[in-house]
């Protein structure tokens, strides 16, 4: 692989990670405002405020991201101007909530949905100066590391390449059949970013799948006089907790990080205490004799089922070492 094809494939990898980011920051924004509407926000005029401070916010980052893609060296500096400036932007709901402390929790909810988001704009920042394509990209300087990794991935071409010739029906000798089979049983585990793809997949589509589910089965959520409905509220709730949640992992996994598997088991914790919360609240609403049995051990089943699958797509994280404690 020439200097010139490493380049193209590292600016076809930034340029991705850009539009991901931008894509997520909108994703995210929304359904930060769709939470805290439903219980904090009611109708308050600051709600318009959050989306004023929401769009500056994308246009700032829109403007960030654009010179970024241009791959000048330059440009880095500017997301980290673009970071202070979104900083900035807290000056908007801490005024807010210093003018009107008996709103305390709707300003206060609003600072930790931005506090996250700081976090992870953080984590992005770092993106730019620590993955090893956009120090070619940017500073076209080819890391050991990257050097490597992509002599493996030439061998591994290269092996495909012998399966598939042995596979053909020309070459169906005793030595490429045995060949073939060691190949096939040796199996590189996941790595953490792969993991990381897997596990947001996962947490993003359940955010969307378990509330339809919830919509299209309605009416077994129904009250005893049909007059109320629960479940799609309470389910994407709890998705979106679950997304918040697993955002950091997320991002851990995706940048190969050390500590990626103790950030994973203490949102295992977190989540353990969101599922006594939920029985908790289940038990009360049950009390209220306004729903039936049917009701509520049906949204036990769909969220243990959703609990389930993202316990699938943890636990190659929890059984996979970290290369770095291989190496130790």
């Amino acid at each position: 692989m020439n200097d010139i094809q490493i380049y193209n494939k590292s600016k076809t990898r930034v340029f991705a990670h850009l539009i991901f980011y931008f894509i997520f920051l909108c994703a995210y924004d929304v359904a930060t405002y769709y939470v805290l509407s439903l219980d904090f926000f009611s109708g308050h005029s600051f709600s318009y405020s959050y989306v004023g401070i929401a769009l500056a916010q994308l246009l700032i980052f829109l403007i960030a991201f654009g010179l970024l893609a241009t791959g000048k060296k330059w440009t880095r500096p500017i997301y980290w101007i673009a970071f202070t400036a979104n900083l900035g932007l807290f000056y908007i709901p801490i005024k807010a909530l210093l003018n009107d402390l008996s709103q305390f929790l709707m300003y206060g909810g609003c600072l930790a949905m931005m506090g996250i988001e700081v976090l992870i704009l953080f984590k992005i920042g770092l993106y730019f100066y620590q993955n090893p394509y956009c120090r070619i990209y940017y500073d076209h300087v080819l890391s050991e590391e990257l050097e490597q990794k992509l002599m493996t991935q030439s061998v591994n071409e290269r092996k495909l390449n012998i399966q598939e010739t042995t596979s053909s029906p020309m070459n169906n000798g005793p030595y490429e059949e045995e060949e073939l089979e060691e190949e096939i049983k040796i199996k590189a585990p996941l790595t953490y970013p792969q993991m990381a793809l897997r596990l947001g997949i996962c947490v993003y589509g359940e955010l969307i799948v378990f509330p339809i589910l919830c919509t299209v089965f309605s009416n077994f959520f129904a009250s005893y006089d049909l007059q109320q409905v629960f479940a799609t509220r309470e389910m994407f709730m709890l998705c979106i907790f679950s997304a918040f949640i697993w955002t950091i992992p997320i991002f851990y996994l995706y940048y190969d990080q050390d500590r990626s598997k103790t950030i994973v088991w203490i949102c295992i914790a977190v989540e353990i205490a969101l599922m006594i919360w939920t029985g908790f609240n289940l038990k009360n609403l049950y009390a209220s004799d306004l729903y039936p049995m049917r009701a509520i051990i049906l949204f036990i089943i769909l969220d243990l089922a959703r609990y389930a699958i993202l316990f699938f797509f943890i636990k190659p994280v929890l059984t996979t070492p970290h290369h770095n404690e291989l190496i130790d």
